[in-house]
């Protein structure tokens, strides 16, 4: 086992995060249950490049009819990314969010390992809902579909709790 990806385990270990660790790969694993959707994350370590990638899947596939209009919301929101980027499996229409990381040998930071983790889950989960709305809209209307105007949309997002008064 690497450096690399036993600071991984070391990393969800100490988060709690329950993760299974595939076989024979420097792989882990596992589910986190966000606002919107239930998020599949897959960590892979490539430890003689000292990269960690870090793979959320969104939990619905886009349909035949709807991949070019799913492109163009990823491409959009895309390039308001400062940090990974949405992709799309063009053949099966499974959406994923990458990030990733290289890091110096020997200085795994675990707590850079789980933000990577959670920006995945975050962003995923963060762009479920519109991809819904791209997938609910039939095909018929989705030459209609303004991406730009549906990226606006805030009452897709989770709403910002009211700051507590002292």
């Amino acid at each position: 086992m690497s450096a690399l990806h036993a600071a991984v385990l070391t990393a969800f270990k100490t988060m709690g995060w329950e993760y299974h660790a595939v076989p024979d790969t420097e792989v882990v694993e596992t589910w986190f249950e966000a606002h919107h959707t239930k998020v599949l994350v897959h960590a892979q370590s490539h430890a003689e490049a000292g990269i960690l990638s870090v793979v959320a899947n969104a939990s619905f596939p886009v349909p035949d009819t709807h991949r070019e209009a799913a492109c163009e919301l990823l491409m959009r929101t895309n390039k308001e990314l400062n940090l990974g980027n949405f992709e799309i499996d063009w053949d099966s229409g499974q959406v994923m969010f990458r990030v990733s990381n290289i890091f110096s040998p020997h200085r795994h930071d675990e707590r850079i390992i789980a933000s990577l983790v959670h920006a995945a889950v975050a962003e995923i989960d963060r762009l479920t809902p519109y991809l819904a709305e791209v997938c609910r809209s039939t095909a018929g209307a989705l030459p209609m579909l303004d991406i730009p105007v549906l990226m606006r949309r805030e009452d897709l997002l989770p709403q910002v709790p009211e700051p507590e008064t002292p």
